[in-house]
């Protein structure tokens, strides 16, 4: 008899819902109710003098009654499962998970406001995954030095917010989602987190209200350099060249604890009124096919990303 400990502990397990019984016997009742209904049908069918309407009242509840029990089978043995995420360990070392590659696509920073894409990437380079194994592309069809603005504070703003969410082990790892549930178990140092974060949106939005950025929020020449090619007058939404902005990369840029930062890039494609574009579903091909050319040969972030979307 082989021995029960040689096997590892489950990934799930697999358990019925409370409510199993009650979906049995409402569709055992409702069954009757059906049989009782064509039962009346093929009776009134066989005594009535207008054939034709009884035929298609008939054909049309007994069509209904087969779609009713079509919809039943996943409600017979309703079941949800139950994740045992530390059980992983058992089954691969974390230096053995593969690659993870996660796209955000925007377009327009007065119609989709920048704060709520920078939670979008907040939460995701929040996720508890090795984070030198995880990549976030930003692909901004609207090529908006807004949106670089926004996504470089958030830059600033995770180095604090991911070890937050790591030594806490935070669910809710959107930080507008998080400080708006009002948890009941405040962490310390929370307080100060959210400060830095409604400074941060405050910084963003009114940025975006004035449509530009000031001397003083960039804070580096790289900064500087990046905005620098919205100074070309002939770079317009319709007709740029392509953007690409690593704001951070993984295995150079940390967080306040010294972990390293997951890697996260602006890429912007480049238009031009000569060619269709396809909107969000063109960027996103682009997007996809240069991170699989990226991902094949290996090289820089910045200098690939920036051939292949040529």
């Amino acid at each position: 008899m082989a021995n029960p400990t040689q096997f590892p502990p489950p990934l799930h397990s697999r358990c019925l819902m409370r409510r199993t019984f009650a979906n049995r016997a409402f569709a055992i009742f409702y069954s009757f109710a059906i049989l009782a209904l064509l039962y009346r049908h093929v009776i009134h069918l066989l005594h009535s003098p207008n054939i034709m309407l009884s035929l298609f009242i008939l054909l049309a509840d007994l069509l209904l009654s087969l779609l009713w029990v079509a919809s039943q089978a996943f409600r017979m043995y309703p079941t949800y499962r139950r994740l045992f995420v530390e059980h992983l360990e058992h089954y691969a070392k974390e230096s053995d998970y593969p690659g993870l590659d996660v796209f955000i696509c925007t377009a327009d920073p007065y119609k989709e406001p920048p704060m709520g894409v920078v939670n979008t990437a907040l939460s995701v380079m929040a996720y508890d995954y090795p984070t030198e194994k995880l990549s976030v592309y930003v692909s901004d069809d609207g090529g908006s030095k807004l949106t670089l603005f926004a996504f470089m504070e958030a830059a600033r703003f995770a180095a604090h917010w991911l070890p937050f969410c790591r030594k806490n082990k935070v669910v809710e790892r959107s930080p507008e989602a998080y400080f708006r549930s009002n948890p009941s178990s405040w962490f310390p140092g929370i307080d100060q987190i959210k400060v830095m974060y409604e400074s941060m949106k405050v910084k963003v939005e009114s940025v975006v209200e004035k449509g530009t950025i000031p001397l003083d929020h960039i804070t580096n020449g790289q900064e500087k350099q990046a905005f620098s090619r919205w100074n070309d007058h002939e770079f317009t939404q319709e007709n740029h060249p392509p953007v690409v902005e690593v704001v951070l990369e993984g295995g150079k840029d940390m967080d306040i604890t010294g972990h390293t930062m997951p890697n996260f890039v602006y890429v912007s494609r480049g238009k031009s009124p000569a060619s269709p574009h396809h909107f969000k579903a063109g960027a996103l091909n682009v997007l996809s096919s240069s991170i699989g050319e990226h991902d094949e040969c290996g090289s820089g972030l910045d200098s690939r990303l920036r051939h292949v979307l040529k």
